[in-house]
């Protein structure tokens, strides 16, 4: 795989499913179904206004009931995340990862729609050696798995669907072995045949039998199956047979994080074969903040593995609302339970952030009377010895 240097429109699908404005929200979900998509885009003269993907079905089925008398612009997302053709793919997945999306329309240089992009487009493009990092399947599996038995509704479903955004539910018997799966697709086709689905049950409404694989299984030959029979989700089980996680398109293109240090390496050594020959020299580290900084708008932060701050980037400084973390030596999880993330201690272990697992985080918290975001990302920092050192933590 190589996916540095290649340009997203290289991947990208080029038929969009596009819905004007004007549409109802019933004529939207028909339209879905039918066409078997995982989302819509709304366009206008070529101009992207908005966006409804499967997850934003289940979000609004939750939030605000049957979903028929509601119109486009109440189902959709906007503004769009948008990406020009000439990005790199790897930068594109980043963004995607970092905003926790799974699509993102590609425009011409004059912002006019050419593309959409998806994780499976990405997924599509990993080669073996990718699979190779985690080798089996339970390296990759997500163990935030949801399960219900058939009796629950619907609306309890679609609630921890929405809670937790997980893209699928198993029902499941008490010993956890699977009897079904309601998927966010599913989702989809229950709101354009009934007016609110959320009293229904699950024995009435998942589909069956679960496809499923074991934890041990190859993980390249695990995805080449799904590929091959286009099924984006498995239950994965263990020796009892009961579901001991779920194996998606995201886990497997999740892993793809650890390859963008990589890719911030090979960058940092064409900078510097750039400047052989100047007499200013200009170290490896300074070269890595201005590639963060300007390449990707994130700030940076370093700890040990006691949490304490070793460094941070300039881009700390600059951002009024990150600069609890700019002192060294302070306490990381006290400033992030400050952030609305009392769970960080817990949550951060090397346990947890093994084999390139990224761990992502919304905090929320209020500063000067006013509320304050920012998406956290976090990642083991690794020596040569591929041994635990520290935590990397990136900030937008």
């Amino acid at each position: 795989m190589d996916t540095n240097d290649k340009p997203i429109s290289q991947l990208m699908t080029r038929t969009v499913c596009e819905v004007p404005t004007a549409w109802s929200a019933a004529q939207i979900l028909e339209k879905m179904q039918a066409m078997a998509v995982s989302s819509v885009l709304v366009v206008e003269d070529r101009l992207t206004l908005g966006i409804i993907t499967e997850r934003d079905v289940v979000r609004n089925l939750h939030r605000k009931g049957g979903l028929k008398s509601l119109s486009c612009t109440d189902l959709m997302q906007a503004p769009v995340v948008t990406v020009e053709q000439s990005e790199k793919c790897i930068d594109v997945y980043h963004l995607m990862d970092g905003r926790r999306i799974r699509h993102i329309a590609v425009t011409d240089g004059e912002g006019l729609l050419v593309g959409i992009v998806s994780e499976g487009d990405i997924l599509r493009d990993f080669g073996v050696e990718h699979y190779m990092r985690f080798k089996d399947v339970g390296g990759a599996m997500s163990t935030d798995v949801v399960l219900l038995p058939e009796t629950a509704t619907v609306g309890e479903a679609v609630a921890l669907m929405d809670e937790r955004r997980q893209s699928c539910v198993f029902a499941v018997d008490a010993e956890r072995r699977p009897l079904g799966v309601l998927s966010e697709r599913d989702i989809v086709r229950l709101c354009h045949e009934h007016d609110d689905p959320q009293g229904l049950t699950l024995r009435e409404t998942m589909k069956g039998p679960v496809r499923t694989t074991h934890r041990a299984a190859l993980l390249h030959d695990v995805v080449k199956s799904m590929d091959e029979a286009r099924i984006r989700r498995l239950a994965v089980v263990d020796d009892t047979g009961g579901v001991c996680g779920v194996l998606t398109h995201h886990e497997v293109v999740h892993g793809l994080e650890g390859q963008y240090v990589s890719y911030l390496k090979d960058m940092i050594q064409e900078q510097e074969k750039a400047l052989e020959g100047r007499q200013a020299a200009v170290s490896e580290k300074r070269v890595l903040e201005n590639i963060l900084r300007s390449a990707v708008g994130t700030a940076v932060i370093t700890t040990d593995l006691d949490g304490r701050v070793g460094y941070f980037s300039p881009a700390v400084l600059a951002m009024t609302k990150l600069q609890p973390f700019a002192t060294r030596g302070r306490d990381a999880f006290e400033v992030l339970a400050t952030l609305g993330w009392p769970q960080a201690r817990q949550a951060m272990t090397p346990q947890n952030l093994a084999n390139g697992r990224l761990h992502t985080q919304l905090l929320a918290w209020t500063a000067d009377g006013q509320s304050c975001h920012a998406e956290l990302q976090v990642s083991l920092l690794i020596d040569d010895k591929n041994q635990a050192q520290g935590y990397l933590l990136l900030a937008r």
